[in-house]
C-alpha cells in the first residue's frame, strides 16, 4: 500500500482526511474501522498485531471496541447507567458518587491522584510601552516573591479538595503530584493555611490595610493604591471556576478585591500567550509522563507553556537561569538519582519563587461493568486502557466493547 507513494516521495500525503477507514495502517492491537463524525468511532482487532499472552493466546482478547461522542459528562453518565456503554473514564466527583452508590451490575475504582496540576499564576510578562499605568502598578504587586508567597499561603488547598473534589484529589504545593512517587519532592514544605503568615508576608513586602469604602478592611501598596485584580479562568471548566472562586474568598479575608472573569478556553490562551491582556488566572495542565521532560515547554524560560511569561528571549530572572541550566543538565543525566537530584531541586526553586501557586490534583476516577475483566485504572494516560489488549468479558459471549 505504502510502497508505490514512498517511491513517489509522496508517503507525506497519502493518508488525508479523505482516507477510508480501511485503508489506514496501525501498529498497535486494533486498527481503525469506522468514524461517523459526531457518532462514534471504530476500531477491530488488528490482524497482524504480534503479542501472545502467557499461554499463547493471541491478543487482543475483544474483537472490537465502539467509543461513542456524547455531547457532555452528564450525558456520558446516563449511557453507562442505561447500560449503552461497558467502561466508563475522566468522571468528575459527583458524577462518581452518584455512580457509586448505585453500583448496579458495575464497579466503580477511584486510582488516587494522577498527574493533572491546577495552578493560580499572576502576569509577569514585559509589557513595555503597552502596559497601561494601572497594569505596571499591578506587576509591581506581582513580582514581588513575597506577595505570591502570601496569596499562597491565604489558598485553602483543603478546602479546594474537600469542596471541588468532594474529598477525591490531593492539595498540591508543587508540579509534581502525590501520584508520581518517583518524581515528587518529598522535601517539598507543605504548611497549612495560614492567614497570619500572609499578613505578615504583605506587611514585610510594604503593603498595609485601611478602612474601605463599606467600612471593610482593605489592603492597600506603599502608594494608598487598594490591591485589586482579577483571575481568568476556562469558563467551560467548572471544577476551575471553583477554585477561582474559592480563591475569591480566600484572599477577601485578607482585604483584596478580586474578580473572577469565566472565558472561552481559546480566549483565555490567547490572552494569556498572545495579547498577555490579563491580571491572574486559574489553569491546570497534564503531563503525558512521570518523566519531568514531557513538561520541559513549560518549565524552560524559552518555553510557549512557561505561562507566567512564555517564550523568553532570555531568563527575565535568576532563578529562570537556574531552572533552565537544571531542566537541561538532567536532560544527559546518566543517571535517576542525578536526574532525581537536579528535578528536586527545580520544584525546590518553584515552591520558593511561587510563579505557580499550585493548588490542587484530581483523582483519576472510572467504572466498568462487572462482566469486563482486567480492568484496572492507572494514573497514567490511557487511564482506563493502557492494557486494551488484555480486556475481556468474563462471560465470553460478547466480543465488542463500549
Amino acid at each position: 500500500m505504502l510502497e508505490k507513494p514512498y517511491q513517489e516521495g509522496k508517503l507525506g500525503q497519502f493518508w488525508t482526511l479523505s482516507t477510508l477507514a480501511n485503508d489506514w495502517a496501525g501498529l498497535g492491537p486494533f486498527r481503525l474501522k469506522e468514524y461517523v463524525p459526531g457518532q462514534r468511532l471504530v476500531l477491530e482487532r488488528n490482524p497482524y498485531y504480534w503479542k501472545s499472552d502467557v499461554k499463547g493466546n493471541r491478543l487482543p482478547y475483544l474483537d472490537q471496541l465502539v467509543f461513542l461522542f456524547v455531547p457532555s459528562a452528564d450525558a456520558q453518565v446516563l449511557r453507562f447507567q442505561a447500560g449503552e456503554t461497558d467502561v466508563i473514564s475522566r468522571l468528575g466527583a459527583e458524577n462518581f458518587s452518584v455512580l457509586s452508590r448505585q453500583q448496579r451490575g458495575y464497579t466503580m475504582t477511584d486510582a488516587g491522584p494522577g498527574l493533572e496540576y491546577n495552578f493560580l499564576f499572576f502576569n509577569l510578562n514585559d509589557l513595555g510601552e503597552k502596559a497601561s499605568p494601572e497594569m505596571t502598578r499591578k506587576q509591581k504587586w506581582f513580582r514581588e516573591v513575597k506577595f505570591r508567597q502570601a496569596v499562597s499561603a491565604a489558598v485553602d488547598r483543603e478546602a479546594i479538595v474537600r469542596l471541588v473534589y468532594q474529598g477525591r484529589g490531593a492539595p498540591l504545593w508543587g508540579p509534581v503530584t502525590p501520584g508520581d512517587r518517583r518524581w515528587i519532592n518529598a522535601s517539598i514544605p507543605r504548611p497549612a493555611r495560614s492567614l497570619e503568615k500572609a499578613r505578615s508576608l504583605l506587611k514585610d513586602a510594604g503593603f498595609s490595610w485601611a478602612t474601605g469604602p463599606n467600612g471593610d478592611s482593605a489592603l492597600v501598596d506603599s502608594d494608598g493604591k487598594p490591591v485589586e485584580f482579577s483571575i481568568l479562568t476556562s469558563s467551560s471548566n467548572a471544577d476551575r471556576m471553583k477554585m477561582a472562586t474559592l480563591i475569591q474568598d480566600d484572599l477577601k479575608q485578607l482585604g483584596l478585591h478580586v474578580q473572577v472573569v469565566p472565558l472561552e478556553f481559546r480566549s483565555l490562551v490567547d490572552r494569556v500567550t498572545q495579547t498577555k491582556e490579563y491580571d491572574a488566572c486559574v489553569l491546570g495542565l497534564v503531563t503525558s509522563d512521570a518523566d519531568p521532560n514531557p513538561d520541559l515547554n513549560v518549565w524552560l524560560s524559552s518555553g510557549g507553556s512557561h505561562l507566567w511569561n512564555p517564550a523568553q528571549g532570555h531568563p527575565a530572572t535568576a532563578w529562570e537561569a537556574e531552572i533552565d541550566r537544571l531542566m537541561e543538565q538532567q536532560l544527559t543525566a546518566p543517571s535517576y538519582e542525578q536526574r532525581k537530584r537536579l528535578y528536586d531541586r527545580v520544584q525546590q526553586i518553584l515552591a520558593e519563587e511561587q510563579p505557580m501557586i499550585f493548588l490542587a490534583s484530581p483523582d483519576i476516577l472510572a467504572g466498568a461493568k462487572d462482566t469486563i475483566g482486567n480492568f484496572h485504572p492507572t494514573v497514567l494516560e490511557s487511564y482506563v486502557l493502557w492494557n486494551v489488549e488484555q480486556l475481556y468479558f468474563r462471560n465470553g459471549a460478547q466480543r465488542t466493547a463500549r
